[in-house]
C-alpha cells in the first residue's frame, strides 16, 4: 500500500484510489456536471438525514456525505484524501503496541467519512423514521450506529464492540418479530370476525 501510494500515474493515466474520497470524474465533461448538480440536489434533500448522522456517530466519522457510485450497499466508510486503509490502520495499531506506544493517536487521525446511498431502502426507511419525529427515540439512535457498523465492516473495518453491536442487532430482531407478530394476530382476529355461526338442522320424523 506504502508503494502504490507512491505512484501517482501511469503513462497518460493518474492513479487514484477509490476507497478514498474524492471527486472521481468517470465520463465527459457534460455528464461530470450533471451528476455534480444531482448530487447537489440530493444533498439537500437529505440534509436531515446527514445532520443526524453526523450528531449521532459524532467521534466515529469526520463527515457524512451523499454517494452516487453506491449501487447494491446502503453505505460505505470511505478514508480522506490523507487517510489510510483499515488493514493500514491495523498494521500501525500493531506497531505501536508492539513498541509499548499509545494506538489512541490513530484513532482520531484516521476518522472515515460515511457515504450513505440515497437510494437505498434503508437510507430512505432512515430519512423517514427522522423526519416523523422520531430521531430522538433509542430506536433509530441503534439504527443509524447499526447502518455505520454494517458499512464499516463491508468496507473492512473492525467492529469496535462486538457486545453493543449483537445488542443492536438482537434489539431490530426484536422488534420486527413483535411487528410482524401484531399484523399475523389482527388477521386472526380479522378471520375470527368475518366467520358466521354454525347453522344446526334438527331432523323430524314425520
Amino acid at each position: 500500500e506504502i508503494t502504490i501510494e507512491s505512484i501517482r500515474e501511469y503513462k497518460e493515466f493518474d492513479i487514484l484510489d477509490v476507497t478514498k474520497e474524492q471527486d472521481l470524474k468517470l465520463g465527459d465533461d457534460d455528464k461530470d456536471e450533471e451528476k455534480k448538480k444531482k448530487k447537489e440536489e440530493l444533498t439537500k434533500e437529505f440534509s436531515d438525514v446527514i445532520e443526524y448522522l453526523e450528531g449521532t456517530l459524532s467521534g466515529k466519522v469526520n463527515k457524512v456525505t451523499v454517494s452516487d457510485l453506491l449501487t447494491t450497499s446502503p453505505a460505505a466508510l470511505v478514508q480522506g484524501a490523507y487517510g489510510v486503509s483499515p488493514t493500514m490502520q491495523r498494521y500501525m495499531k500493531a506497531q505501536s503496541v508492539a513498541a509499548g506506544g499509545d494506538d489512541q493517536g490513530l484513532n482520531s487521525m484516521n476518522q472515515a467519512v460515511m457515504e450513505i446511498n440515497p437510494n437505498h431502502p434503508i437510507v430512505k426507511d432512515l430519512e423517514r423514521m427522522v423526519k416523523s419525529g422520531e430521531k430522538d427515540s433509542e430506536e433509530t439512535k441503534n439504527f443509524a450506529t447499526l447502518l455505520y457498523d454494517v458499512a464499516g465492516m463491508t468496507s473492512g473495518y473492525d467492529v469496535d464492540d462486538a457486545g453493543e453491536f449483537a445488542k443492536r442487532v438482537m434489539a431490530l430482531m426484536t422488534t420486527k418479530a413483535r411487528d410482524d407478530g401484531a399484523g399475523v394476530q389482527d388477521a386472526v382476529i380479522e378471520e375470527k370476525t368475518e366467520e358466521q355461526d354454525p347453522v344446526i338442522e334438527v331432523k323430524t320424523e314425520e
